[in-house]
């Protein structure tokens, strides 16, 4: 038992360093393979065997497991009721644990505590065993004082953290914090242009407000956000209007607007209300690292907006909060909320959200004011699927809300190269003068 605890916690830190020193496909690549049958095949093989590396520590946690049992002295419902007792406490432990130290922290002391507690425990006097489990504590405590250099992530060339990797690139990463919901990582990125960014609709064209485009915070190096640099001046907003982001507010005929944003981000949803004069927004982020980047690690670089008395920063997961309240919105965005880490091999097996269910759109549709509009952005694919299932599962909710022409109440507005769509809805018909709005900020922008 004490070789086998030793043994666990060697081969899970020589999985997790394989895992992470492994080559990492293009990211592009991967969404391409996933719209076939052959390449889902392709991506999957590729991923599988990097995958199946933890299954062999656990081999070794499982001959401990057979060894208890075996032994002709302990009842097997005592080494039954402590296994599933322990198994309990792990899950419940690892979600503080990953918040508190970080998943690579968390696995070496997880392999310490097994390597060093079987040794404890056992009562083994084998000077083989002991010493195994002494190499085995050694390493872990190695790999902590190594940790960048064992736990260095290769990743792929275009993402924002492969080109971090290039000191050519202009990009810097600054921060990483884990969360048990996704990692967030903020990267220093240089001035993008609509020339040099994969998609110009996301970022505008006016070159002062470009200018202020400092930062980028990404969820497991996929899903990303800007984090522009914000003086608390309306006039340093100019040009947000420019954006996809502000697709809500073209046809709105509210004045000063109460706005919910679920999935705060960096900030640029929020931003975007108050450069349209919102008079309150609610900004709900479920990933607490988030909320901790914003108001703690770099709260001098978010104070602006932040510290702004209408905006409220609620550390909540959206349609829960939602449901909490008795409350209407003139805006509700949703902009690309999900983590896209789960979604190339197969999409939303890892990463599926209930922001964005048919009860989900229920509850949209019941917080929005009469002349209220819903705004949910989202990357789309070739051929076209998720904004597909986004649009039925909203025309679903409007006829479930008593609306026999659902057409009249939705529009959407697709970037010229088909990769990105806001998919607005109302309780009201859009007007014939609001859709004109919206066709005429859409030329414009």
């Amino acid at each position: 038992m004490v070789a086998a605890g030793a043994l666990f916690a060697l081969t899970l830190l020589g999985a997790a360093a394989a895992f992470y020193h492994a080559p990492s496909p293009d990211q592009l690549s991967m969404a391409r393979w996933a719209t076939s049958r052959q390449g889902y095949l392709a991506a999957f093989l590729l991923c599988m065997p990097l995958a199946l590396l933890y299954a062999v520590p656990f081999v070794f946690s499982g001959l401990i497991l057979g060894l208890l049992l075996s032994a002709e002295d302990l009842p097997v419902r005592r080494v039954y009721a402590l296994d599933l007792a322990g198994s309990a406490l792990g899950a419940f432990a690892v979600i503080p644990a990953i918040g508190a130290f970080g998943v690579e922290r968390a696995t070496l002391l997880a392999g310490l505590l097994m390597a060093a507690g079987t040794a404890a425990l056992a009562g083994s006097r084998s000077r083989r065993a002991l010493g195994l489990a002494g190499v085995a504590v050694v390493a872990m405590a190695l790999a902590a004082l190594a940790e960048k250099r064992v736990f260095d992530m290769r990743y792929p060339s275009n993402s924002v953290l492969g080109m971090a990797r290039d000191p050519a690139s202009g990009f810097v990463l600054e921060h990483v914090a884990w969360d048990p919901v996704a990692r967030i990582e903020v990267s220093r990125i240089p001035r993008p242009t609509p020339d040099t960014v994969p998609w110009p609709y996301l970022v505008g064209d006016d070159p002062a407000f470009l200018a202020r485009f400092k930062r980028i915070l990404t969820q497991n190096n996929t899903a990303f956000t800007y984090a522009v640099e914000y003086d608390g001046r309306r006039e340093s907003l100019r040009g947000i209007e420019r954006t996809l982001y502000a697709a809500a507010y073209a046809p709105l005929s509210v004045k000063n607007p109460r706005v919910l944003v679920i999935g705060v981000g960096g900030g640029f949803d929020v931003l975007t209300a108050l450069s349209f004069d919102a008079s309150e927004v609610t900004g709900v982020e479920v990933n607490g690292a988030t909320v901790d980047v914003l108001t703690r690690t770099y709260r001098d670089y978010f104070r602006p907006w932040v510290g702004d008395p209408r905006v409220r920063l609620v550390h909540a997961e959206g349609r829960h909060f939602l449901a909490s309240i008795d409350k209407g919105f003139d805006v509700i965005q949703l902009s690309g909320v999900d983590t896209a880490a789960g979604t190339p091999a197969a999409a939303h097996v890892f990463s599926e959200s209930y922001i964005y269910s048919a009860e989900a759109f229920d509850l949209y549709l019941a917080r929005l004011s009469p002349n209220g509009i819903l705004n949910m952005m989202r990357q789309e694919y070739r051929p076209p699927r998720e904004m597909l299932r986004a649009l039925a599962t909203a025309v679903g909710a409007l006829r479930r809300a008593g609306i026999q022409h659902p057409a009249a109440h939705v529009v959407t507005v697709t970037a010229r190269d088909g990769l990105f769509t806001a998919l607005l809805v109302k309780r009201t018909p859009f007007t014939e003068e609001e859709r004109a709005r919206v066709s005429s900020w859409a030329d414009c922008a």
